[in-house]
């Protein structure tokens, strides 16, 4: 993680406590919960996931995976103050999916918010097929990914797009989550056009702090950085939730 990323991730830890976190974060799996069969969470590249925290008082066994032991770390503290007695007993793994498996369990549930645009497509095959496996009937897996109306999609610069290394079509999606093992229960494919004015303050809250981090005082220069980063983007993106047949 660099350092702007490590900034905002602490920004956010600060700004956003959990109830709060939980009432600003949209969760479809909500309308799913009675679906929900015995067995543990999984979610993949987890950060401080607001499904983890919410869900963490449902008593489950939780499997949060990332790639960065400083998310693991806020996830924790995050999760054992909400939920406190409630708690399941809960796997904190710093590993990078798919170099390496994920555990050997059968889930309940799968979880991959906003992580598989960061692989491409074959990669994302390599972890589907790690999730069959590790499913069985019943299993509900929730996938969000950017999609092609995401503005970044048509970006210049080559290093966004080594970043997000694909922008999703229901397509895509249809391909991956093969009918022989799944069945579709909801898609949405969205697009927000202007973001919300708590994500404008808190964004510009955030360049704000790097912009100390880096010593950049000149005002024209911060004026500069804070009008670029205020300009509107089309944030695209698919949800799906699947459940295994």
């Amino acid at each position: 993680m660099d350092e702007t990323l490590r900034i905002y991730w602490e920004l956010y830890n600060d700004l956003l406590p959990n109830e709060l976190m939980i009432h600003k974060s949209h969760n479809l799996l909500r309308n799913f919960e009675e679906e929900f069969i015995e067995g543990p969470i999984l979610e993949l590249g987890c950060g401080q996931s607001n499904f983890l925290v919410e869900f963490s008082k449902t008593g489950k066994e939780i499997f949060a995976v990332d790639n960065e032991e400083f998310q693991l770390n806020l996830l924790k503290k995050r999760i054992e103050s909400y939920a406190g007695k409630d708690v399941g007993k809960l796997h904190l793994l710093n590993i990078t999916v798919p170099e390496k498996e994920i555990p050997l369990k059968i889930f309940s549930l799968v979880i991959a918010s906003d992580f598989l645009h960061f692989f491409s497509i074959n990669e994302c095959k390599n972890i589907i097929s790690q999730i069959i496996p590790r499913t069985q009937k019943g299993s509900l897996i929730y996938v969000k990914v950017h999609s092609r109306s995401h503005s970044y999609s048509e970006s210049s610069d080559s290093g966004m797009h080594e970043y997000y290394k694909h922008f999703f079509t229901e397509s895509d999606l249809t391909k991956l989550f093969d009918e022989q093992y799944f069945e579709r229960m909801i898609f949405s494919n969205s697009v927000q056009n202007i973001k919300s004015k708590f994500t404008r303050e808190m964004e510009m809250k955030w360049i704000e702090k790097v912009l100390d981090e880096y010593q950049i005082f000149d005002q024209q220069e911060r004026q500069e950085l804070f009008e670029e980063n205020n300009k509107e983007l089309n944030v695209g993106y698919l949800e799906c939730v699947y459940r295994r047949k």
